[in-house]
């Protein structure tokens, strides 16, 4: 047998070996056993490494310490929204998962790597794991420059890229009215109750959230213009213990940019000014049923429009368009109301409007963000613009 520094001690019954560690970080020393001298060296040495780093002596699990800093810390400065999507994130992918049991001191770039290289292999999309990776790494962070961990490792994980074939579906998600369905959809769509709501959809390319908070106080009459600058969404309440029930919100828009003023055709603003007069005249006929939030879009009793009802409306004229259309050709596929504010987009680039100035009508954080989502528009652009090179080409050798 090896010889060794370390005592013998029987505790509880047993035979140990002991080593009483002193420490300028330790108040008092701290008494190591283990059954082993292999043991008690690995001991010795994963503490005097803690120590050296001042580093907090928890058994806290991973799961444990996440929850705390997601609710107690992170929830400080989100929105609403962002805050049950997070809740959500948090149920699905982190609560009870692989990582939950590991202690929060002994947490290190392999377990988070395999967790994610396993959530890979079992189909998880690349933008699924991105959105873990928004909170688990900042919650390392946060144990690091807390004195809990050694090191910070978030820099060295690495996500998946996403597949041409993914963004190619991205891409495909993105499905504008062509300029013919737009024009049956507008015919469609004439007196339908919900009628201005996508008149001013088509016209000005606000995201459902923002025409649902648009007060009469934010439409400019006589400058044209809709000053979005307020979102409303049905949000359940989260916290640690679970979520409520949804309620709607009113908060500030997705991004910065979101904050904007968007011109609007003066065709549209007429429209606006006779659905006002037609929404006084049903609020005086209503008296006091009417709860008046000074609201564009609205139920007749003046209450916030439920997003789930409005998507039926639209998919129910789509439809109605479908079924008077016998040519098989002509059917429009299904649509999202989102897909409304595509079609402004699309109409915009068609126009040869700068992708800036869309960027900035749409809200967008940046012109990559408006480029990356109208891909296929600006590709079929540059089709006609060879197209009209061919023209011009032709038209040279005829003179």
């Amino acid at each position: 047998m090896a010889k060794t520094i370390y005592k013998k001690k029987i505790k509880n019954g047993k035979e140990y070996y002991f080593y009483r560690l002193r420490h300028k970080n330790l108040v008092t020393p701290k008494d190591l056993y283990a059954l082993t001298v292999k043991d008690l060296d690995e001991k010795i040495k994963n503490l005097l490494t803690d120590l050296d780093y001042n580093i907090i002596d928890t058994k806290e699990s991973f799961e444990a310490f996440f929850i705390n800093w997601l609710f107690e810390v992170r929830f400080l400065t989100l929105k609403p929204s962002t805050k049950e999507r997070y809740e959500s994130v948090y149920r699905n992918y982190i609560k009870n998962s692989p990582l939950s049991n590991i202690k929060i001191k002994d947490m290190a770039l392999a377990d988070v790597q395999g967790y994610y290289n396993k959530l890979v292999k079992e189909g998880h999309s690349v933008n699924c794991l991105k959105m873990i990776n928004k909170l688990i790494s900042p919650c390392i962070r946060y144990a690091f420059n807390n004195s809990i961990l050694i090191r910070d490792f978030t820099g060295a994980i690495v996500l998946p890229k996403e597949s041409e074939e993914t963004k190619l579906n991205k891409a495909n998600k993105v499905q504008p009215f062509a300029l013919d369905e737009q024009k049956r959809f507008v015919k469609a769509i004439k007196n339908h109750e919900l009628e201005i709501l996508f008149i001013t959809a088509l016209n000005s390319g606000l995201r459902q959230g923002e025409l649902l908070a648009l007060t009469w106080n934010d439409i400019n009459f006589d400058r044209h213009y809709i000053d979005v600058n307020k979102n409303a969404k049905y949000v359940a309440n989260v916290s640690s213990n679970g979520r409520e029930h949804s309620k709607m919100i009113i908060q500030t828009p997705k991004t910065i940019k979101s904050t904007r003023k968007v011109s609007i055709p003066p065709s549209l603003t007429e429209q606006l000014k006779i659905y006002r007069f037609k929404q006084l005249e049903q609020k005086s006929l209503l008296a006091n049923l009417y709860q008046d939030n000074n609201l564009v879009f609205c139920t007749k009793f003046g209450k916030y429009l439920d997003s789930g009802n409005i998507r039926k409306r639209f998919n129910k004229v789509i439809n109605s368009i479908n079924d008077n259309e016998k040519d098989q050709y002509r059917k429009i596929a299904p649509r999202k109301f989102h897909d409304l504010r595509h079609t402004y987009a699309t109409r915009l680039f068609e126009l040869g409007e700068k992708p800036k100035t869309v960027q900035e009508l749409l809200g967008h954080s940046d012109t990559s963000v408006t480029l990356g989502t109208y891909t296929h528009v600006l590709e079929s652009m540059k089709v006609i613009a060879a197209s009209k090179l061919d023209d011009l080409y032709m038209s040279m050798q005829t003179d």
